[in-house]
């Protein structure tokens, strides 16, 4: 080398070594203390400091990428937005930049240019796991785009019913005859017989883009067919409709009903009204339910039946651990056509469920009502009162669930005992019922 070589590469290497020592000298020392509030998830400190560092060096492209960063993490998504398009401006291939640049759109709405971003971003061919992470923000973005979601269940269940005819537990009743009071024999036995029956639910909701609540739609059919006694088979049909607000810790939803039962294939009785229900979130263990119901009844085999009905029930549920307790406090009123249909009812319901190893899980309920009505039977001399005690228990297990947990089918086995007692001899009696089911959730 010649001596004019070696002065001009020797001149280059100071030069090259003083500028690398400048650049580190010129490198603000609040981007190292904004830095190390970043990586110990200090972001709002972090914050701070990198801003600060970003007014000397506005141009340092690391400091906008962290100041972006913290800015993410703080809430300030426009200023994030602002830190990434400095970068992208001078390296419009900085990949995760981008990336983050979509977040940042994401967060603030704007899912078109999130998915613009994200899509530039796979396209590069990143490593599976960035790769497969930007599809699962795609993939969100799909589902807060869609606006109609269905989902339901149906079931299929088998029971055994040892007194389908509520047959009386005496055989004699009192009735009054022109102020005479006779024992009237009622012959009437428990007659057992097997039950198919089948459940559709089918849940409809529409997601608005610029409402503060969703449209929810909920159609039922409950069908009952018996082995021997057509004469109590049964047909429901019911349509719900209205608005379902969302709150962070509630969900309020005010719906208009319409049902109608058919019994032994002959129209039996319809109903219409409104009902809302409100669920609020305490805290983690807390649930609160409270529902009101208002409807007219129209019964078509006897118009004595017609009648308003107002249903109110309330009551919390505890969750603690695997183990959930649930009570309800109900009171109606129905006002019928003629006042000896008309009644005052109270109910209350517990139960207990827990969950149990290999997607087992197991049940136990009390439910007792008191129903007072209004006027004397002509028939009878006092006002009929009635007490219905159902306990029940029963184990469930999870057969099958797909990955996404959005279908499965389940199975069931109960024992219900059901013990009403009246001061009239002719509404007591005892049943047992035992049933099998499977559902199918979609």
């Amino acid at each position: 080398m010649t001596q004019l070589k070696f002065v001009v590469v020797v001149l280059l290497a100071l030069h090259l070594s003083f500028a690398q020592a400048m650049a580190a000298e010129e490198v603000p020392a609040s981007f190292s203390v904004g830095k190390q509030y970043f990586d110990q998830g200090k972001f709002e400190e972090a914050y701070t400091e990198l801003h600060k560092a970003f007014r000397q060096d506005p141009g340092n492209q690391e400091i906008n990428f962290y100041l972006g960063r913290a800015a993410f993490e703080s809430g300030r998504f426009e200023e994030a937005v602002m830190a990434f398009d400095r970068i992208l401006i001078a390296n419009p291939d900085a990949s995760r930049a981008k990336l983050e640049l979509a977040r940042a759109h994401l967060r603030l709405g704007s899912r078109e240019l999130a998915k613009q971003y994200f899509k530039e971003v796979q396209a590069t061919n990143p490593p599976e796991q960035v790769w497969k992470n930007i599809q699962q923000f795609l993939d969100i973005i799909t589902a807060s785009e869609q606006r109609h979601f269905l989902n339901g269940l149906f079931t299929f269940g088998v029971s055994h019913d040892d007194n389908v005819n509520v047959a009386p537990s005496e055989g004699n009743v009192n009735i009054d005859f022109g102020g005479i009071t006779l024992p009237i024999t009622i012959d009437q036995q428990a007659i057992s017989d097997q039950i198919y029956n089948t459940t559709l639910v089918a849940n409809h909701i529409y997601k608005f883009e610029d409402r503060p609540y969703t449209w929810k739609t909920t159609a039922v059919n409950y069908n009952a067919f018996y082995e021997n006694q057509n004469i109590h088979d049964i047909n429901y049909l019911s349509l719900a409709s209205g608005p379902v607000f969302q709150g962070k810790n509630y969900l309020w939803q005010v719906q208009g009903q319409i049902n109608n039962v058919d019994l032994e294939y002959d129209r039996y009785q319809s109903a219409y009204g409104l009902s809302s229900t409100l669920t609020w979130l305490v805290d983690q263990t807390i649930l609160l339910n409270a529902g009101v119901t208002a409807q007219q009844k129209n019964n078509y085999q006897d118009g004595d039946q017609d009648a308003d009905n107002f249903l109110i029930i309330a009551g919390p549920v505890f969750t603690l651990g695997l183990n959930r307790v649930t009570l309800s406090f109900g009171k109606e009123f129905e006002n019928a056509a003629h006042d000896y249909n008309s009644y005052d009812r109270f109910m209350v319901l517990a139960r207990y469920d827990r969950q149990l190893p290999l997607d087992f899980g197991f049940f136990a309920s009390f439910r007792f009502q008191n129903t007072e009505y209004d006027k004397t039977d002509s028939l009878y001399i006092s006002n009929r009162s009635d007490d219905v005690l159902d306990l029940s228990c029963g184990l469930s297990k999870r057969l099958w669930q797909t990955e996404d947990k959005r279908r499965s089918l389940s199975g069931q086995i109960s024992y219900t005992n059901t013990k009403a007692e009246s001061n009239i001899a002719l509404y007591e009696y005892d049943k047992n019922v035992t049933a099998a089911e499977l559902t199918f959730a979609f």
